[in-house]
């Protein structure tokens, strides 16, 4: 093939609120509505703590028709009554809209093709009543939270559907009933999600993924070819201090990192070898200095209690289930290629997320990828994830050949 096939591992889509009221039984939907309110008052209200002004302005101005959602909720002078909200959120022309690629899966794919995506891994946002994803303080009760999952899950189904074979969703699940989350997953892969299943990152009043009763989970994700996957972007509610969000910030990634060690020390990964586990979005490099660490435990005399049912060693369980989404792989990462294994690696454009190379993904992947060899490029910016998810190669192959990049262009060449 001449041209690269790109594959992101990591990409988000939401549906507009409104949407999700058709996908859920009537006698939830106000209360949805009421949780969709108080979400959008605390975006407002934290308004200029995560990005400033210039970069919210340079952001929407290259995303063009749609891309204002993240400009109106950034200026601390946005006054509007509740009813402006709620109608706004759902008015698909408003500046507190959505990027009309996150929930309109024709816009969605033309932008794929303009930036020389030619599949994705889909992760959830913009679910009803959070389903998990967020950090809010109001509390939800299990049952919305269910049917706020549920809905995200059936709306999103429809929305892989819309093209066959370039999109791969990610289902949520929660862990309150691990039967009930069983059933989830089930349902999710019957309905065409194959992306595999979002480990909620807090598991609330529950006991963490080292106990024994998520066994029966990993067993049917196993059974259904379903990989784990956890995701940056939950933290503890840190306040309203100065430095919460910076803390917020901090360590995003290492809540999502938990599940690696939970899932190694439980035996998990012995019991299910064929268990596939990916972290997203956490960065790349950490993974070593963990790894480094764990190992040297495991050959203290006090862990030989916890190491006996285990038949490798920590690195091992890595190399043969782990992988990682490589988001907008930084140059400084991508050193550690060979370190991690090359082959551990499936690069991702975050779209459309502001932090995300859409859409200068060309100008990002010469960055990184501009003097690697070919077999290292087209492995990392497509073929591990093709093996990783099971994206049909011969119809990806088709597709990277009308709008894929072109080695050259790659490594600026051309």
């Amino acid at each position: 093939m001449s041209r690269v096939l790109v594959i992101s591992s990591d990409c988000h889509a939401g549906a507009l609120p409104a949407t999700y009221e058709e996908l859920m039984p009537k006698k939830y939907r106000e209360a949805s509505a009421d949780w969709w309110l108080s979400y959008a008052r605390e975006m407002v209200s934290r308004a200029g703590t995560f990005f400033d002004q210039e970069s919210v302005d340079t952001f929407s101005s290259e995303a063009g028709q749609g891309g204002g959602r993240l400009k109106a909720i950034s200026d601390p002078s946005t006054q509007l009554g509740d009813d402006e909200i709620l109608a706004m959120l759902s008015d698909e022309t408003s500046p507190f809209a959505p990027r009309r690629g996150e929930f309109d899966a024709t816009t969605r794919v033309r932008e794929l093709d303009d930036d020389g995506i030619v599949a994705e891994v889909v992760f959830p946002q913009m679910a009803p009543f959070g389903a998990g994803l967020l950090q809010y303080r109001h509390p939800v009760s299990p049952e919305h939270n269910l049917e706020g999952i549920r809905a995200y899950n059936r709306w999103l189904a429809d929305f892989c559907s819309r093209n066959p074979g370039r999109h791969a969703g990610v289902a949520l699940i929660n862990v309150d009933d691990i039967a009930i989350a069983i059933e989830t997953v089930r349902d999710a892969k019957e309905a065409g999600l194959w992306g595999g299943v979002l480990l909620p990152t807090s598991t609330g009043d529950h006991p963490y993924y080292h106990d024994s009763r998520y066994a029966p989970l990993w067993a049917v994700c196993e059974e259904l070819e379903m990989p784990l996957q956890s995701h940056s972007g939950w933290s503890p509610d840190y306040g309203d201090g100065t430095a919460a969000v910076a803390m917020y910030i901090s360590e995003v990634d290492m809540w999502a990192h938990r599940p690696f060690t939970a899932l190694l020390w439980s035996g998990a990964f012995e019991r299910h070898p064929n268990l596939k586990y990916i972290l997203t979005e956490t960065g790349c490099s950490w993974i070593l200095e963990t790894l480094r660490v764990l190992e040297f435990k495991a050959d203290l005399q006090i862990f030989k209690h916890f190491t006996k049912d285990l038949s490798l060693r920590p690195s091992e369980y890595f190399q043969r289930q782990c992988y990682l989404g490589a988001s907008f792989l930084p140059d400084h990462e991508g050193k550690d290629r060979y370190e991690i294994g090359v082959d551990k690696l499936m690069w991702g454009s975050d779209y459309p997320h502001i932090e995300g190379t859409w859409p200068n993904t060309m100008e990002a992947l010469r960055k990184t990828f501009g003097d690697y060899p070919e077999e290292e490029i087209r492995s990392i910016l497509g073929g591990n994830a093709t093996e990783v998810y099971g994206f049909d190669s011969e119809q990806l192959t088709k597709t990277a050949e009308r709008i894929g990049p072109t080695l050259a262009s790659i490594r600026g060449e051309a």
